[in-house]
C-alpha cells in the first residue's frame, strides 16, 4: 500500500450534482504521483451522499480505473453498523476489497460499544482488508489502545489504522500493543513526528493539491532523514493550518478550484463555501511560497 493515501474531495458543480469529471481527473492526478485514493471520507463529504450517487462515483471510477482497484480505499464508516455492513456488500460486488470504517458518530458508543461494531463489520467480509479511523473531534469517542487490540486479535483482515486523535502518546501505545498493525497518520501537520516513532505513512488532505510534497515527506521520514522532511514539511505547514481554520473540506475544495484541479468549490450544507476574504489571500500566498520554493529547488525536490 502506498505511503500517501489522499482522502478525496467529492466535486460538485453549480447545481450540486456530482462532476464526475472532475472527480475523475483528480483520481488520475493522485494516482500518477504514487498515492492511494479514499473515497467517501470527512473529506469526501461522505454523509451528504446519496447510496445512488455512491454507486455512481464507484461504477466509473472502476470503468475507468479497473486495472488500479488496489490503489482505492472505500470509506464505509458511519453510527448504523447494518448500513456499514451494506455498504461494504455495495463497494465488493464491483470489484473494491479494501475498506476504511471511522468510529461512529452522535450516537456515542462506550469502547465495547465500538469493538463490537468493527468486529461485526470485518467478520461480514473476512476476504476484504479494513483500517480503522479514529477521529474523536469529528465523532466525540476516542478508540483506546487496548480496543484496538482487542479488535486486531478478532479481525486479522484489520491491516491498518488511520489514528487522527492527535496524541502521539496513543500511537506509541498502538505500536507496542499491536507490532503488525500499520499506522497511517490521519493529521497532515504531525506526519514526521509521527512516522519517527514508526507511522507507515498519511492519510492526507493537502496531497489533493500537492500530492509531490506529501510523497517527498514521507520517503525522507521512511530513509530517517527528518531534517530534509522538515525543510520540505515547513513550505507548507502554513497551508496546512489555514486548511483547516474553516471546516475541511471547505478550504481545500477553494484550494483546488483556484488552481484549476477541480471546476466549482461548491460544498454542500450543512457547510458553505469559504467565508475569509483574509484567509483566502493567505491561502494564495502559500500556494506561492510552494510553486516558488520548487522553481528554486529544480531538479532536487
Amino acid at each position: 500500500m502506498q505511503r500517501v493515501l489522499t482522502a478525496i474531495v467529492t466535486p460538485f458543480n453549480h447545481e450540486n450534482k456530482i462532476d464526475l469529471y472532475s472527480l475523475i481527473e483528480l483520481v488520475r492526478f493522485q494516482l500518477l504521483h504514487n498515492c492511494g485514493v479514499v473515497l467517501f471520507g470527512t473529506t469526501g463529504e461522505c454523509p451528504t451522499l446519496s447510496n445512488e450517487e455512491r454507486e455512481t462515483i464507484m461504477d466509473e471510477v472502476i470503468k475507468i480505473f479497473h486495472s488500479n482497484t488496489n490503489d482505492f480505499v472505500i470509506g464505509v464508516g458511519g453510527n448504523n453498523t447494518s448500513e456499514c455492513i451494506h455498504n461494504v456488500e455495495s463497494a465488493k460486488k464491483r470489484g473494491f476489497s479494501q475498506f476504511m470504517i471511522t468510529t461512529p458518530y452522535y450516537n456515542k458508543p462506550t469502547q465495547l460499544g465500538m469493538e463490537k461494531h468493527f468486529e461485526a463489520i470485518c467478520n461480514t467480509s473476512k476476504d476484504s482488508k479494513f483500517i480503522l479511523y479514529n477521529v474523536p473531534g469529528r465523532t466525540n469517542v476516542n478508540l483506546l489502545p487496548n480496543t484496538v487490540y482487542n479488535i486486531c486479535n478478532k479481525c486479522p483482515n484489520v491491516f491498518a489504522i488511520k489514528e487522527a486523535s492527535g496524541d502521539l502518546g496513543q500511537m506509541i501505545l498502538i505500536r507496542r500493543l499491536c507490532p503488525f498493525l500499520t499506522i497511517y497518520c490521519g493529521d497532515d501537520g504531525l506526519v514526521i513526528p509521527a512516522m519517527s516513532i514508526g507511522a507507515y505513512g498519511v492519510i492526507s488532505v493537502l496531497s489533493n493539491y500537492t500530492p509531490k510534497t506529501l510523497n517527498l515527506i514521507t520517503k525522507y521520514c521512511t530513509e530517517k532523514n527528518f531534517e530534509e522532511a522538515f525543510l520540505i514539511y515547513k513550505e507548507v505547514d502554513d497551508m496546512i493550518r489555514l486548511l483547516f481554520i474553516e471546516t475541511n473540506p471547505v478550504p481545500i475544495k477553494y484550494l483546488l478550484y483556484e488552481t484549476k484541479l477541480i471546476d466549482t468549490d461548491e460544498v454542500r450544507l450543512p457547510l458553505v463555501k469559504f467565508q475569509s476574504d483574509e484567509n483566502k489571500a493567505k491561502l494564495e500566498m502559500c500556494r506561492k511560497k510552494l510553486c516558488k520554493f520548487y522553481l528554486n529547488n529544480p531538479g532536487k525536490y
